[in-house]
């Protein structure tokens, strides 16, 4: 999904506005452990997203990339980037 040369500083500020975007939805990101299907739960009844915390960080992106493009993000601000990423894969991960 991103360029082997992309920096963890890019990266992590990619999944911070993921995780901001999850808590304007009124989701909670949790990192734990566990073994997970897919390296992420999503706990509707607690709003909660549960992502395996040694899943490789491009990984844990494209695992809340996946669980917001199933989501409803018309009333909810996503800065332009990351919505263009969450919208280019609505349709790989249906």
């Amino acid at each position: 999904m991103f360029p082997k040369n992309t920096s963890k500083t890019k990266l992590l500020s990619i999944r911070e506005e993921l995780e901001s975007s999850f808590e304007r939805l009124g989701y909670n990101v949790i990192y734990g452990k566990g073994d997970f299907k897919d390296g992420t739960c999503l706990v509707e009844k607690d709003n909660n997203v549960v992502i395996n915390k040694y899943t490789p960080l491009d990984l844990q992106i494209e695992f809340l990339i996946k669980v917001l493009s199933k989501m409803d993000l018309s009333n909810v601000f996503v800065l332009p980037a990351v919505r263009e990423m969450i919208e280019k894969h609505r349709g790989l991960f249906d």
